[in-house]
């Protein structure tokens, strides 16, 4: 049986990251992500300067929210 393991908010936070500068060395035009919550809360808080403290958790994102953000 294998074993399920948590992810912690620090590697959340650096596979959101690393994922974020991998699309700004593309050039797209628009693009459209779709995410679990708990990445797209971590993407919301990203772009907004919310830091990775855990509170970014209580941003209150619902499920099939969209939301747009601007990669510079």
């Amino acid at each position: 049986m294998q074993e399920i393991t948590e992810e912690t908010i620090d590697n959340l936070f650096n596979r959101v990251n690393s994922f974020i500068n991998e699309l700004k060395r593309k050039n797209y035009n628009i693009m459209l992500i779709v995410a679990y919550s708990g990445v797209s809360k971590a993407f919301h808080a990203y772009f907004n300067g919310i830091p990775k403290d855990g509170k970014f958790l209580n941003l209150g994102l619902k499920n099939g929210e969209i939301k747009e953000y601007e990669i510079k």
